[in-house]
């Protein structure tokens, strides 16, 4: 942003004041993209290239990683909101200036759900490039493999983007005689799978424009994907066939009108998935969704304006089965309208506040009306925080919230499926067993209510290494929570017998775990996190900096997880082992580097061990206790460059040379153990029970053209 100022220098005399004088075409120059508020933490352009990201979505990911998010961010461009922000994720990581992790209170100034974090991310002005990738991958160990092609065009300019793209892959299936037998029944062993022969094949595409002072987007996606593995079920082999067909389109505009900021959305979905095999069936779907947000600065008041957003998303469905016995016809509509304003209560700066910092407090409330199925209600939310920088480089921050939400259209809607085999421990037989999940969205499940606090703190950057940290305590309280079943016990099958499928032996055969509406789910979660960015070449002696490392460590502490499945039933306590085996402790480090033409990223995942009782309220000798476990990745990378070495390469922050990728998932080979209460081996625990994967290698090539 730019702005002229003409700036005027008065000089004192101790007589008569000179005419001043007027120095003209000053130019202030103010930060591209910067949002409301100043960002908590950030990536540039080196930090960035370092991550070895493929696109922006994965950068994201890998921030949100970083950040310790138990959820994924809503993210804006360039310091606003987008009608539709996954048109921006396929585009490449050099499309980004930077990557700003905004605090918690931006949740309410961007008219979002206060709980969840903003990140802002700020595209190059001018970009263009052509992408091609290939992989393929393999575990040590044999059996399967995995080849993935990606292709993909990218162009921005100021605000027109274009971005076409397409996808395949083919994994095939891992067979049970291609791993040892170990603990399982041997009957029919080589005939079922451990990992689905899978296909996928898509295309999409995705611009964003202007039409006159209105912003516009459009995307479309098509994806076909082929699934087949065999399963065990009453002693006989059934062969398991899907294929899932669909089509998105999606558009929008955004713009002002009388003082608002207007951003208006269609999305529309059509679905077809068959299945034979386990349940020979047909799902048709189709779903068409609108969304209308509007925001407004209503009055300036000392501590900053005040902001009114107004939110309305309509939702309709259609789904028709097929099967032998019965054809089922579904169809629903949910309108959801939210109000937010957001007030700022107080607000100092350094100048004028007698040395107490910058100090922001906000205070917020939504309106919020659900009609679902017929039913219809009104539900109030209320949000506030506030926003201290004490010192320049100390940041201190608190957000709490409530808020009504329905459910996704993916946890409502999607269409039932048979997923591949997996091993569960079946405590009623007390033996480890081959299920077939049952998979899909649930069209009865309700809005859940949802209070959260978060207080959080960053310091930094310090030093030449920029050192940062950052901690954060979130407690979280969902009542009519949407969430999985808890993990099967006695206690779990005897409060949802209809979930737990058995044949007429009583052989655990399936589970369905679809979504459901529990009574209430609370955590309180303490994460925090340390980072630097090491030079690397220096800059001395005339040497110019020829790459960095990026080192950083995340904790996080679950100092409380426990879900209530209904009134009548006492509260399950996860972290002591009742209807989950949650790990208390959980710790990251990671490392990505770059050194000229090299790059390094490495990985390493630590888990705390956890237990799952047979019995709520108390351990047993029955008992699951599962062992910590530590998994190492490590990817080294390398850039071929054309061999003319007057190809020009200035100012680019990656060569049209070939790049080589060579990577390690699980290097040291390690898999779940688990033993029981009374100290012997636990049945479906197993070297390859769990993960019958492993150590896989993949190598990667990537080429600009």
């Amino acid at each position: 942003m730019l702005a002229h100022l003409a700036l005027i220098v008065v000089q004192e005399a101790p007589s008569a004041l000179p005419s001043p004088t007027q120095l003209e075409e000053v130019e202030v120059v103010g930060r591209r993209g910067a949002a409301r508020v100043a960002p908590e933490l950030e990536l540039g352009p080196e930090e960035i290239d370092n991550l070895g990201a493929y696109d922006i979505g994965e950068v994201i990911a890998r921030f949100g990683e970083r950040l310790g998010l138990q959820q994924p961010p809503v993210v804006i461009v360039n310091g606003r909101q987008v009608v539709d922000a996954r048109n921006f994720m396929g585009f490449p990581p050099d499309a980004l200036v930077r990557v700003e992790a905004l605090p918690p209170q931006a949740g309410a100034l961007y008219g979002g759900d206060p709980s969840r974090r903003v990140v802002n991310i700020v595209l190059q002005p001018a970009f263009r490039s052509r992408d091609a990738q290939a992989k393929m991958s393999r575990p040590t160990a044999g059996g399967t493999s995995s080849v993935a092609v990606d292709g993909r065009q990218s162009q921005i300019k100021d605000s027109d983007t274009f971005q076409l793209g397409a996808q395949a892959s083919r994994t095939t299936s891992l067979r049970a005689d291609e791993r040892p037998a170990d603990d399982q029944d041997s009957s029919g062993f080589g005939a079922y799978s451990l990992r689905p022969e899978t296909q996928v094949a898509s295309a999409n595409i995705a611009i964003t424009g202007a039409l006159g002072d209105w912003a516009t987007s459009f995307s479309a996606t098509a994806q076909q994907q082929r699934d087949a593995f065999t399963s065990r079920t009453s002693g006989q082999v059934v062969e398991t066939r899907q294929r899932a067909d669909t089509v998105t389109v999606a558009g929008g505009v955004s713009g002002r009108t009388l003082g608002w900021s207007v951003r208006a959305g269609l999305d529309g979905l059509i679905a077809e998935t068959r299945q034979s095999g386990l349940a020979a069936l047909v799902t048709r779907s189709q779903v068409l969704s609108a969304t209308l947000s509007a925001d407004r600065p209503l009055m300036d008041l000392p501590a900053g304006p005040v902001l009114v957003t107004a939110d309305a998303r309509y939702v309709g469905s259609r789904s028709e089965t097929l099967d032998a016995p019965t054809d089922q016809t579904q169809s629903s509509q949910t309108l959801d309208l939210r109000s937010n304003l957001n007030l700022p209560i107080f607000s100092t700066s350094p100048d004028r506040s007698g040395g107490w910092g910058d100090l922001s407090v906000n205070l917020g409330g939504r309106l919020a009306a659900l009609a679902a199925l017929g039913d219809t209600g009104a539900n109030g939310g209320l949000n506030a925080g506030f926003a201290w920088t004490p010192l320049s480089k100390l940041r201190l921050s608190g957000q709490w919230s409530q808020a009504t939400d329905a459910p996704t259209r993916e946890q409502r809607f999607d269409p039932p499926r048979y997923g591949p085999p997996r091993t569960v421990y079946d405590f009623r037989s007390q033996q480890a067993v081959d299920i077939t999940p049952l998979l899909g969205g649930n069209p009865d499940l309700k809005a859940q209510k949802t209070e959260t606090l978060s207080l959080s703190g960053s310091a930094g950057p310090f030093g030449p290494w920029g050192v940062q940290g950052n901690v954060d305590l979130q407690s979280v309280r969902s009542s009519n929570a949407i969430g999985a079943l808890p993990a099967l016990t006695p206690a779990v099958e005897a409060a949802f017998p209809d979930r737990i499928i058995r044949d007429a032996e009583g052989r655990l055969i399936g589970i369905d775990q679809r979504p459901i509406n529990l009574a209430q789910i609370a955590s309180d979660t303490l994460s925090s996190g340390v980072s630097a960015n090491i030079p690397l070449g220096g800059e001395t002696g005339g040497s110019a900096r020829r790459g960095s490392v990026q080192v950083a460590i995340a904790h996080i502490w679950r100092l409380d997880d426990g879900v209530t499945i209904r009134d009548d039933i006492p509260r399950l306590d996860q972290l002591a082992g009742d209807g989950g085996a949650v790990p208390r402790h959980q710790l990251t480090l990671r490392l990505d580097g770059r050194y000229a033409r090299w790059g390094v990223n490495a990985l390493l995942n630590w888990r705390g061990p956890s237990r799952l009782r047979r019995d709520f309220g108390r351990d047993g000798p029955e008992d699951l206790r599962l062992s910590d476990l530590t998994t190492v990745g490590v990817r080294i990378s390398t850039t071929i460059e054309p061999s003319s070495a007057a190809r020009d390469t200035a100012g680019r922050r990656r060569s049209e040379g070939l790049r080589l990728e060579f990577e390690i998932e699980n290097l040291l080979d390690a898999r779940p153990e688990a033993t029981l209460g009374d100290g012997r081996s636990a049945p479906g625990y197993a070297r390859d029970s769990q993960d019958p994967l492993g150590r896989t290698a993949r190598i990667s090539l990537s080429r600009r053209f």
